[in-house]
């Protein structure tokens, strides 16, 4: 037993911990990452996942006292991480449904278990850099984290980066506390955010006096009341925009499941056969939840990622198609994700059944298509940058091809990155970009200065992920990046959530995907000035890390305990 365990001037939880065997000290770890978990949509439960890091920062009080405290820290952290991903994402299973009879139903359950072992080292690594400058008195709450806050922003870019479940993420976007994201951005607000829900482990610091025991605490309330004031002014003094000032932007989803949407076929001649009937029907039904132009008070149309199951530089060659597509959006603008292959010789002989998926480059990709008159064209094209790993391309193929491993999309090796957003020009509204799905997760895409655009557009296809929990996180996430811009967003999904939000990243209006299909119609909100983030993101955050780093370097406080304790 340590000295921990056995000391009487430390408290009873420290001493609780302290004497917790591996197996036990694990299990708790797990569960508190778990419980974690539901300060994320759809529950966003702020203290339950206070109180969960308060468990941690506890755990690691016990660890430091060993004597290999730093792997004890780890693997504390590991497991931790372990409960956390793998109740915030085991929605990733669904993905494996799709396709069952490729990829078997049971492979979803060991892929999500290696991704949150895989993402728990972060906080594995998070916890033992915390172990390094650990201190017995309150000054381990800034070094825990700015621990947690490195690997957080290391999981975020590193190997393509996947900043999923990020602890900023807590608050709910539109509400005041998530507006801090317009000064520090979502990297910052997670930091400060675990400088917050640590603190009250200070409570059973029974070495220290009453009043530092509990300074923290009225400290971090006052930092959270202040935050809380100054994100009610700004959202207080938000702009309201007069009837007709901006277009109205309707949002569709047609509602079909991604098995229902595509053909399933094993040779070319029966992709042949398929594909006309199955486009044909896919593209009625968003006609339908479009509505036509003299129902729709809406300029602009916004169709989910992959809307179509086509490769569109064919279909729009095909006058069956187009009559179709004119009919229905009149001289309406639409933007909608796609696939497309790069028109040329590969291209071709790929469409008449004579070459491999292989040798083609795929594209996932939106396109604004202008509607005149009935007319459509295609005005230009945005080809998706920042792919999915393994949904979408398979890492290091060259290497690993030999082993007939797909992606979840099943198109050979892949889609092909494009290059980043740039501004698309689209009729009657402020220049837009275009995030496709998995891109609205990454902050810091939006072009800005002079290119800075007027709105984003958010396409995504989340019935991949079915009806759990992802779909809401992912909502919440793209709500973020509105914030941090001060841009409003139009996002179009599949199976998940649409809507119309504002620079706020409040929700102006909003559906989920219905299996008759849904779509909702609004008045584009206004953009409002570049942010303090937009402008000064990185050195802002940098200042914010200054900030908490003098915190942990600061001299210890006073031990002296009241008389009465």
């Amino acid at each position: 037993m340590n000295d921990l365990a056995s000391g009487a001037e430390h408290s009873r939880i420290h001493i609780w911990f302290a004497a917790l065997k591996p197996w036990p000290r694990r299990g708790v770890a797990l569960l508190a990452g778990a419980l974690a978990t539901l300060g994320h949509a759809p529950f966003q439960l702020v203290l339950v996942y206070a109180a969960a890091i308060v468990a941690l920062v506890w755990l690691l009080d016990a660890a430091a006292t060993r004597e290999r405290r730093i792997s004890a820290a780890f693997g504390v952290g590991w497991w931790f991480g372990l409960g956390h991903f793998t109740t915030g994402l085991y929605w990733i299973s669904s993905a494996f449904l799709v396709d069952s009879a490729s990829f078997g139903p049971l492979w979803g359950v060991p892929a999500t278990l290696a991704l949150a072992g895989g993402l728990a080292i972060f906080w594995g690594v998070g916890c033992a850099l915390a172990a390094l400058v650990w201190t017995t008195d309150l000054r381990r709450i800034p070094a825990f984290a700015l621990a947690i806050f490195v690997t957080e922003w290391l999981r975020g870019n590193i190997l393509t980066g996947f900043p999923w479940l990020l602890p900023g993420y807590v608050w709910t976007p539109g509400e005041p506390v998530s507006q801090l994201a317009a000064i520090f951005g979502i990297y910052g607000l997670s930091l400060i955010t675990l400088v917050i829900a640590a603190t009250s482990a200070a409570i059973a610091d029974r070495r220290a006096s009453t009043g530092m025991r509990f300074a923290p605490l009225i400290a971090a309330g006052l930092v959270l009341g202040l935050t809380w004031g100054w994100g009610a002014q700004r959202i207080a003094r938000a702009p309201i925009d007069a009837p007709g000032a901006q277009p109205i932007v309707r949002v569709a989803d047609s509602g079909l499941s991604q098995r229902d949407k595509w053909c399933e076929y094993e040779t070319y001649a029966e992709r042949a056969a398929c594909y006309p009937r199955q486009e044909a029907r896919v593209l009625q039904r968003y006609l339908e939840i479009s509505g036509a132009a003299e129902e729709s008070n809406a300029s602009i149309l916004i169709w989910p990622e992959g809307a179509v199951p086509t490769l569109n530089f064919f279909q729009l060659n095909n006058q069956a198609f187009l009559d179709a597509l004119g009919a229905g959006l009149g001289d309406r603008a639409l933007v909608t994700g796609l696939t497309r292959c790069e028109p040329g010789p590969e291209c071709d002989a790929f469409m008449r059944g004579e070459a491999s998926v292989t040798n083609v480059r795929l594209y996932n990709s939106a396109a604004v298509i202008d509607g005149v008159s009935g007319v459509p064209r295609v005005a230009q094209t945005y080809d998706k940058h920042h792919l999915v790993p393994f949904g979408e391309y398979i890492p290091f193929w060259n290497l690993i091809s030999g082993f007939n491993i797909a992606p979840l999309q099943r198109i050979g090796a892949g889609f092909t990155p494009g290059a980043p957003p740039t501004r698309l020009i689209v009729p009657e509204a402020p220049p837009a970009i275009v995030l496709i799905c998995y891109e609205a997760i990454f902050p810091g895409m939006v072009p800005r200065g002079a290119e800075r655009p007027g709105w984003i557009i958010n396409v995504t296809n989340d019935a991949w992920f079915g009806d759990g929990s992802g779909p809401h996180q992912h909502f919440v996430m793209a709500r973020y990046r509105a914030i941090e811009e001060g841009l409003p967003l139009v996002r179009a999904a599949s199976g998940g959530f649409s809507g119309i939000i504002d620079a706020h990243g409040r929700v102006v209006r909003s559906v989920q995907s219905e299996s008759e299909g849904a779509a909702t119609e609004a008045q584009l909100p206004s953009a409002l000035q570049e942010t303090s983030y937009a402008r000064l993101g990185i050195w802002l955050l940098l200042a914010l890390v200054f900030v908490i780093t003098l915190l942990r370097l600061a001299p210890a406080p006073s031990a002296v305990r009241d008389s009465n304790l």
